[in-house]
Order: C-alpha cells, then sequence, then structure tokens
C-alpha cells in the first residue's frame, strides 16, 4: 500500500486501501469452509507445517514483484498471501486443545491471541519503518518478511504430533453451504453461534482502525502515511496486555463476560479519538486503551469457540468464524470509503460513526451475555467484599456435565451459587404454582423457573429440562424449597440420583448458608444483607449450618 501511495498519491488513498481490502479477504470468504474440513480431516500439525513451506514460497515471489515493480503481481501475491493464512488459522486455533491440557487453554489462548494481534500490528509499524530505513526501496523492505517466513517454517518443526480428528468428511467446493451448515450446528451450542458472529465484529473493527489510521494520521496530525504507521506501536502494546490479561484473568473457563466490557470500553475510546483528534498524546493513549479493550473484546471468543466447539467440529467452527470475519473486512473498506470519499467525513469522524455503532453492538452483547456479565459482577463482589468460604470446590468438575442439586431458601442463593460456580451452568429453581410473572432477573440470569409442585415427587418437566440441557453440554444446577435437613430433601436428592443411575452423569449435592434477610423492604436492600455475613459454600461436602 506504500508502495502505491508512493506512485499514485496520497489522494488515491482511500482507493488503494479499499481495495487491497477486499483482496485480501476473499480467500477467506471463498475458501473458509473448505480451509476448516482439511483442518478436521488431516493432522493440524501437518498442515500447519505446509503453510509454512507455502509462506517461504510466496515471499519470494513477493519480493520479485517489488523487483519489476508489477502492480497487478503486488495484488496476486497478496491474494496468495491471504489463500495460506485462510488454510493456516483453522489449524493455527483447533491445534491448542489437542496440545495443551484443558484447564491451560485459556492460558495459551491468551499468549497465542496476544502474540497473533501483536504481529498482525507490529507488522504494519515495521511496515514504516522499513520503508524509511531503506529509502523506499520496497524489495529490500519486502526481504524482511522471506525471513520471517523462514523462521516460522523452522519453528513449525518442533511442534507435537496430532492425529486427524475427522478423516472422514469429505472435501467439498460449495463453500457457502458448508458454512451454512456449520452455523446451524453452532446453534445448538449456547453462546457458540452469537460469539462467532460478533467475533467478526471486532476484525470489522481493527480492520477499519488499520486502514483509516493513516487518513488519520494525515487529516488530523499533519503526518506522513509513513510516520502515521508509527501510531500502531501503541495498540500493540495495549492489544497484547489486553489479550494476555484477558486469557490469566478467564481462569480455567472462558469469560464470555468480558466481551460486552471490552466492546464498551472500544466505543468509548472511539469516541473519544473523534472528540480529541488533533491532540497528539491523547491519541497515544487511546490507541494503546483501544488495543487493551480490544483483547478483552476478542480472547474471550476465540477461547470459548474452541472449548464449546465438539473435537469433530472445531476446525470448521474457526473457519466459519474466520469466514464471518472477513466479510467484516470486507465491509470495513467499504465502511471506510463510503464515509470518505461517499458522504465526505474526515477520517476523526469515521471514528466516531464506528464508535456509536460500536456503542449499539456493546447494548446487544449486553442482552445476549447478560447472564454472564452479573455473573461476572457477583463473583467480583463475592470475592471483594463478601466473607466468602467455599469448601470442596476442587471436587467440582463440570466437564462431562454434571447435576448439582442444592436448597433454595431464597431468592439470595441464585445470586451466591452465581458467584462460586461455573460460567456455563444454567440454573432450574422452584416457583410458586400460577406465578404468571417472574421477576427481570430469571431472564438476565437465563433461570429456567418451574412450579414447585413438579418437585415432589419429581415430575417430567424437570427431567426434561433437565435432559435438554446436558445433551447440550451444559450442566445443570437444580434447587429444591425443601429445608436442608428435612428428610424430604435426602430423599428428593436421592430420586435424582436413581434417575441419573442409567446415565454417564453424576449429582453432585450443594451446601448453602447465609445470614441474608428477606425482612428489608426491597431486594436491593435484601441484596446487601450479604455484605454483613458470612456466606458458606460447600460442593459434595455438608458444611456446619
Amino acid at each position: 500500500m506504500f508502495f502505491l501511495i508512493h506512485i499514485q498519491g496520497a489522494e488515491h488513498s482511500y482507493t488503494i486501501l479499499s481495495l487491497a481490502g477486499a483482496i485480501f479477504v476473499i480467500p477467506f470468504i471463498l475458501f473458509a469452509s473448505l480451509a476448516g474440513t482439511l483442518a478436521d480431516r488431516y493432522s493440524k500439525r501437518f498442515m500447519i507445517y505446509c503453510t509454512r513451506v507455502m509462506e517461504v514460497l510466496i515471499t519470494c515471489l513477493g519480493m520479485l514483484a517489488f523487483a519489476f515493480k508489477s502492480v497487478i503481481s503486488g495484488y496476486a501475491i497478496l491474494f496468495l498471501l491471504s489463500l495460506h493464512s485462510t488454510i493456516f488459522s483453522p489449524c493455527k486455533y483447533g491445534i491448542i486443545p489437542e496440545i495443551v491440557p484443558k484447564q491451560k487453554i485459556p492460558h495459551y489462548n491468551g499468549i497465542i491471541s496476544a502474540t497473533t494481534y501483536l504481529a498482525i500490528i507490529l507488522g504494519t509499524f515495521f511496515a514504516s519503518f522499513l520503508t524509511q530505513l531503506t529509502h523506499e526501496n520496497f524489495t529490500q523492505a519486502a526481504s524482511f518478511t522471506f525471513f520471517i517466513a523462514l523462521t516460522g517454517a523452522l519453528a513449525s518443526l518442533g511442534l507435537q504430533k496430532t492425529t486427524a480428528q475427522a478423516a472422514f468428511k469429505k472435501l467439498s467446493i460449495n463453500f457457502f453451504s458448508g458454512i451454512f451448515s456449520t452455523l446451524r450446528r453452532a446453534r445448538e451450542r449456547r453462546y457458540l453461534f452469537p460469539t462467532i458472529v460478533f467475533g467478526a465484529y471486532f476484525l470489522f473493527m481493527g480492520a477499519y482502525v488499520q486502514l483509516n489510521m493513516i487518513p488519520f494520521a494525515l487529516q488530523s496530525l499533519n503526518m506522513s502515511e509513513v510516520q502515521g504507521g508509527y501510531l500502531f506501536l501503541m495498540t500493540a502494546i495495549g492489544i497484547g496486555l489486553g489479550s494476555f490479561c484477558a486469557g490469566q484473568l478467564s481462569g480455567y473457563e472462558a469469560e464470555v463476560g468480558f466481551v460486552p466490557i471490552g466492546a464498551l470500553g472500544s466505543a468509548i475510546c472511539f469516541i473519544l479519538l473523534y472528540l480529541f483528534h488533533s491532540y497528539f498524546y491523547a491519541i497515544v493513549i487511546l490507541l494503546f486503551f483501544l488495543g487493551v479493550f480490544g483483547g478483552f473484546f476478542i480472547v474471550p471468543i476465540e477461547i470459548f469457540i474452541q472449548v464449546a466447539s465438539p473435537d469433530a467440529d472445531r476446525g470448521e467452527n474457526v473457519a466459519a468464524a474466520n469466514f464471518l470475519s472477513f466479510i467484516g473486512v470486507i465491509l470495513a473498506s467499504f465502511v471506510l470509503a463510503f464515509l470518505g470519499n461517499g458522504l465526505g467525513l474526515s477520517a476523526a469522524a469515521g471514528f466516531g460513526v464506528i464508535g456509536i455503532i460500536t456503542l449499539i453492538v456493546t447494548l446487544l452483547l449486553g442482552l445476549l451475555f447478560a447472564d454472564q456479565v452479573c455473573r461476572l459482577g457477583l463473583f467480583v463482589i463475592g470475592s471483594l467484599f463478601w466473607n466468602l468460604k467455599v469448601v470442596g470446590k476442587r471436587r467440582l468438575n463440570t466437564q462431562p456435565p454434571i447435576v448439582i442439586v442444592g436448597q433454595r431458601r431464597s431468592w439470595l442463593d441464585i445470586l451466591i451459587i452465581m458467584a462460586t460456580l461455573p460460567r456455563q451452568v444454567r440454573y432450574i429453581v422452584p416457583t410458586e404454582p400460577d406465578t404468571r410473572r417472574h421477576p427481570l432477573y430469571y431472564k438476565l440470569f437465563k433461570v429456567i423457573p418451574l412450579d414447585t409442585s413438579y418437585y415432589a415427587p419429581i415430575g417430567e418437566p424437570v427431567l426434561d429440562e433437565i435432559k435438554k440441557e446436558l445433551s447440550q453440554g451444559h450442566s445443570v444446577c437444580i434447587m429444591h424449597p425443601i429445608v436442608e435437613g428435612d428428610p424430604k430433601m435426602k430423599e428428593w436428592r436421592e430420586q435424582v440420583e436413581d434417575w441419573l443411575t442409567d446415565t454417564d452423569v453424576h449429582a453432585m449435592p450443594l451446601y448453602i448458608s447465609h445470614g441474608g434477610s428477606l425482612e428489608a423492604s426491597s431486594r436491593w436492600r435484601q441484596f446487601f444483607t450479604l455484605f454483613g455475613t458470612t456466606v458458606k459454600v460447600g460442593f459434595g461436602l455438608p458444611i456446619d449450618f
């Protein structure tokens, strides 16, 4: 892009950037389904090694294209690099669950994401740096990519061997039907489909920032196009830090509650970029935090796609996410051209528009993941402000799914278990017969309310709900209004265990004790009574009531 801007002039930057962005995403759209099938059908280690060899050859051809100053060849090389990345991506992310322990997936995924996006943005930074260092000798500058590719090929030799996860899958050139079939299957698992869809919005944001940064530097900061590339350095540091922290803070599971928070932070940064577009130091700080919030947006999504996908479909789910993501990249190119050339808006105003769009996306994410955001908030509150004592947490393992059986004395018990249980647990709670309206928090927390008449003895509606959630890979926490210690509670718990005898699912007792009061005038006041009392939770082990 620097080469074409150098030849044709800065006034054509919108057209050049839009065309290059469109060419780059075409392989991800046309061959994403095929790439996902290849990742599942063959060993991911073998496929990774093949793509590394491809990259070495393509970068050699790229140097020749610059040497002959061929615009058409340059675009062709860009297409080939994108094609090799299309094949590489499902293998790169899909291999993580195959070579690391399950509890380490978030940690290593955070590292992989941090280095990936760090490399993307540092690559843009080095494009500016090498162009200046070589005095716009683009052949010499491009030779750097050959050594990067060679290093990657040598590093791939150290990967441990993996086996094919779905050797039975057939290759198909009908890419659209394959993608749509994958997305239909993804809808069967909670959160998997929306994470794939909204993961695409992240790449839309990233592509727009990358494409809009050079016009922004030219118009608002009076920089050259090469100097504008240096602005990506702060975003690189931010996204690396944000990705690493998101992976570390996720613990053993995907913390999708971070996603709406990351989106909200990104929206605020976009709007502030518009408001403070002429202040250099403010721009540097905002780009850093835009990267941090971006890391908290995308890393939980990538982790969740990996851990929630069945082994045989993991590659195809990653490929489907790539397909939608690069649709987002194409849209970013069109939006850039529409806002800049069509409406005549400045680059700074373009960031403001993206900020408003991201606020709308944040609202949608907040509604979709409301239970996870609330659960994350309760976890933080419980850890910092409650006198919370948990017994037997190490005995709890929700993979494969289990049924957790406990007592519900009040609605406060729901909040307590949400602050202590893993993230993907569904809650079935008792309600009084003939209750037509359920509190709003039932919907926000994705709680399943059932009449108490179905509980003793346990009725078919309850069993049906349990079976439905277990079949989707979700553990279930079912709570009963019987007082702990009552013989009926023991009888009811044994009834659930008997029903599970013929299945691979086992039941775990849950015990809760707290001094929260229901005598306060409002639920808000009742909630605050938990702050001044000891809250005890026992998994599988009775606690001192």
